[in-house]
Order: C-alpha cells, then sequence, then structure tokens
C-alpha cells in the first residue's frame, strides 16, 4: 500500500501524509531501522519527541542501545538521533550534524526555516548510502503551516496549472532566489551557475491503510470531530484550508487566476507600461 510506495519512493524530498492513522509514524521509524546509517527523527516539541522511544521500544521490544540523555539509539551500526525543535532558533543545534535521513514527523508544524536549515546537512560520506529526506504530516489546521501547501502545490493545491499524480517525481532547484520546478534532474542554470535538481513528490496516507486500526473504532473519534479537523485529519484535505474566510473581500479564486495569467505569460511585452502593482 502507500506505506510501501513510501518507503520505496526515489524522491529526494517526500512528503507522506493526508488523514490521521495513516502509518506516518511507523514509516519513520521503519526507514531509520532498517535503510539509513545515521538518522534524525524530529517533533516540533521535545514532550511531543518523547513519546518517539516508547514506539521504537514496541517495534523492538528492548531498549537496548538507547540512550536518554542524549536522545540517540545505536542498534546494528545505526544512529538514530531523536528530539525537538521547539524554537525557531533551535534548529541552530541541528547545524552541522550530517545524517542520511533527515526526517519531521508532522511536518506542519515545524516552520519553513527551520526544515530549510536542517535538511541542508542531508548527506553521508558512506559509500554506497542513500541520502534522503522524508517528512510526513496531516493537512495544516492553521495559516502557519501553509508553506507546506506551497511547496508541495503540484499535488496538494487543486488550482495549480501542472498537477501531479501521488508518487509522481517532481525536480526543483533554486533559480534566481526562487523554488522552482525544472524539466528533469538538469544540470540547469539558476542565475549563477550550472546546478542539479533535486527530486521532491507527496504520497498520500489513509486510515483504511492502517490495518492495526482500521477495524477500531479511531474512524469514528475522527467523524465526531468539528468540521475543520475532521476535514484535516479525517479526510485528510489539504486544500481545506484554502476555502475563502466569510468576510473576505478578493476571492481566492480570482488571485489563483491572476497567478495563473503570471506563470503562462510571465514578462510583460517590450515597452509596456507597469500593469500590475502590489
Amino acid at each position: 500500500g502507500p506505506q510501501m510506495d513510501a518507503y520505496f519512493c526515489e524522491a529526494d524530498e517526500l512528503l507522506y501524509g493526508g488523514q490521521a492513522g495513516g502509518g506516518k509514524t511507523d514509516l519513520i521509524i521503519g526507514l531509520s531501522l532498517t535503510a539509513h546509517h545515521r538518522s534524525l527523527v524530529l517533533r516540533r516539541t521535545g514532550k511531543e519527541a518523547d513519546k518517539l522511544p516508547e514506539r521504537y521500544t514496541e517495534i523492538l521490544g528492548n531498549t537496548a542501545g538507547y540512550n536518554g540523555q542524549k536522545g540517540t539509539w545505536k542498534i546494528d551500526g545505526r544512529i538514530i538521533d531523536m528530539g525537538g525543535c521547539q524554537l525557531e532558533d533551535d534548529k541552530q543545534k541541528r547545524k552541522g550534524i550530517p545524517h542520511d535521513l533527515k526526517a519531521f514527523d508532522e511536518l506542519v508544524d515545524f516552520t519553513e526555516s527551520q526544515y530549510l536549515f536542517i535538511t541542508t546537512w542531508n548527506r553521508s560520506t558512506k559509500v554506497g548510502q542513500r541520502c534522503r529526506i522524508v517528512a510526513t504530516s496531516n493537512p495544516p489546521t492553521d495559516p502557519e503551516g501553509m508553506w507546506v501547501i506551497k511547496r508541495w502545490r503540484a499535488w496538494l493545491d487543486p488550482t495549480y496549472s501542472k498537477p501531479a499524480q501521488p508518487g509522481e517525481l517532481r525536480w526543483y532547484t533554486n533559480i534566481n532566489g526562487v523554488d522552482t520546478e525544472v524539466d528533469g534532474k538538469g544540470p540547469h542554470w539558476n542565475g549563477e551557475k550550472m546546478v542539479e535538481a533535486q527530486s521532491r513528490s507527496f504520497i498520500r496516507s489513509t486510515l483504511e491503510d492502517n490495518p492495526d486500526l482500521v477495524n477500531t473504532d479511531y474512524a469514528s473519534k475522527l467523524d465526531s470531530l468539528p468540521e475543520g479537523y475532521r476535514l484535516a485529519f479525517r479526510e485528510g484535505k489539504f486544500d481545506a484550508g484554502l476555502k475563502d474566510q466569510p468576510f473576505q473581500i478578493v476571492p481566492t479564486a480570482w488571485i489563483r487566476l491572476a497567478q495563473k495569467r503570471w506563470e503562462e505569460h510571465p514578462h510583460p511585452p517590450n515597452g509596456g507600461p507597469m500593469c500590475a502593482i502590489g
């Protein structure tokens, strides 16, 4: 199912998520225990991160190799670092520390700058070791998490002009300071030099894909949530937050259409006057 698709996904940067109960945390734990040499597994707060060793213990059946003071698990030659990143500046604690797996559990809880800063050191000197970034998440329930939809808009934004299918690889690089979708790995000219693009993908998870939860009463609990949370956690709708607010003056659809016109015709005609200002 989707969890296995995510495990074997070839993307350099993967977002796996949707409904609550889709096995998101277990995907990260499974990767760290079987496919990577040194992993970093993060939750936004330390209190949330404290729950990670409990799940590792349930899977492994013991706590051999776990150092609670350092938040590090050493097992079968692998190193798994765990922790939180509650304050914005806590990202500095991860500076310069290489991991071939950088994993974020519930990505919408993190800020975009934390994510971009920490993933800078996604690397390894171990011959043959794959490096990847894996993030899991439910849809955002407040504006602070909307950056996730923007970064994966090809899969999550229904108004995007070139929608992508779940599991499809798309390629991105920074061109003149802007995160830009490009055609293939490249190399591409980024305004200063030729660079290779990184692949990105999204795979949707659902509660029904999880055999450990689907036959419990968890679904009924999610169905009884208020609409905003139900759309996010039960139905996994990433676009729910894109709906207009009751007293919004300019309809979002108008903005999307204007953005689409700009994408299709990014340069004004030669000699034309300024036609828009924001």
